[in-house]
């Protein structure tokens, strides 16, 4: 029987997560529709390993998130292969969005391409990626970065220096599987705010397979396996990780101030520009109303030309982070001032001791 050996490669930041969780928690279920999700190099419900392989043999050393393992690509991939003939099912993914870094490691890419030249005749190969807006892209995988604590300058400068270009260029990104496996061969998908809505994004991956989400009977994640940080703490937890903070002092510090956000916001709701419009036309409204008033000596035109404006939120998040620091100052100080009198209470109760144990009483 002929196979089919689909490689889903990401993007990062694109629900893959969720869709690996999906597809490991759901065996049963795709084997029915004559799908498998492969066990070779499988580990957390990824096959990172077959995307590791490739980079460690390459030589990289950026974001190997501690990968060591001494088996070399050819043995990886060819334990792949075996498994994909071996099945049951005609059709086999692999998932793992570390496999979209090929683009930025053509070492790592030609290896891969001499591996497929080499890989049986009756698999045939097909890739599914999924990508979303550049700009919205960009900003979730700088959150991702600052989330595992990789050391990452500014929003600006790692856009433009730092972070791997399989971000910002998709071409660059897509060249490796297009040049390996033929553009015939590549899905590309939209992923977007949509997609996290109604199961959409399973209904998608599935409905690539002609095969639809059941109502029931499969097992959904009870959450988002893969949470985005809090863009208000990212600052904060990005210069923590950079100051080489302990981890567990930077998660501690995250809690108490995720709580000082939500108590400082919880009696507001979040204002638009929406809201600053209907501001505004409440603000014309009463100034043309006094237009015809027999006294006015105002200069309702110039009034008109000054409504008011909705403030620049950068500034308001300067002024919230500095009562969080007001507020963690206040913390540190009450907790030194009851252990200070703790530690005093002790040193008295200890003098009181030896002095009774003295009969000179010296």
């Amino acid at each position: 029987m002929r196979k089919t050996l689909f490689l889903h490669i990401g993007h990062f930041k694109t629900g893959t997560t969720a869709l690996q969780v999906f597809l490991s928690n759901n065996t049963r279920f795709l084997a029915k529709h004559d799908i498998a999700y492969a066990q070779t190099q499988l580990h957390l419900a990824k096959h990172s390993a077959l995307a590791f392989c490739l980079y460690r043999a390459a030589g990289v050393s950026t974001l190997m998130h501690g990968y060591k393992r001494p088996e070399t690509p050819q043995e990886l991939w060819g334990a792949l292969f075996d498994e994909v003939r071996k099945s049951r099912q005609s059709r086999i993914i692999v998932s793992s969005e570390e496999l979209m870094r090929l683009g930025a490691h053509p070492q790592a890419a030609n290896i891969l391409k001499d591996i497929v030249s080499r890989a049986p005749r009756d698999i045939d190969i097909r890739v599914i990626a999924y990508l979303r807006a550049p700009d919205s892209h960009l900003r979730s995988w700088y959150n991702q970065l600052v989330k595992m604590g990789v050391k990452t300058p500014a929003f600006n400068d790692a856009a433009c220096r730092t972070i791997e270009p399989i971000h910002t260029d998709y071409a660059l990104a897509l060249k490796p599987w297009l040049d390996i496996f033929g553009p015939d061969a590549v899905i590309l998908r939209p992923y977007d705010e949509a997609s996290r809505e109604n199961l959409s994004l399973y209904h998608d991956f599935l409905g690539l397979f002609g095969t639809e989400l059941p109502s029931r009977g499969v097992t959904l994640p009870v959450a988002d396996p893969n949470p985005r940080m809090d863009d208000r703490m990212l600052e904060m937890a990005r210069m923590m990780h950079n100051a080489g903070m302990p981890r567990d002092v930077v998660t501690w510090t995250l809690e108490r101030s995720q709580k000082f956000y939500v108590d400082e916001c919880a009696d507001t709701l979040p204002t638009t520009e929406a809201d600053f419009d209907a501001l505004r036309q409440t603000v014309l409204s009463g100034l043309e109303r006094l237009q015809d008033l027999p006294g006015n000596g105002l200069n309702l035109q110039a009034y008109a030309a000054r409504l008011p404006q909705r403030e620049d939120t950068s500034e308001a998040e300067g002024w919230r982070l500095a009562g969080l620091l007001l507020n963690e100052l206040h913390f540190l100080r009450q907790r030194m001032t009851k252990e200070n009198a703790e530690i005093n209470a002790r040193l008295r109760a200890l003098e009181t001791a030896l002095n009774m144990g003295d009969p000179s009483g010296k």
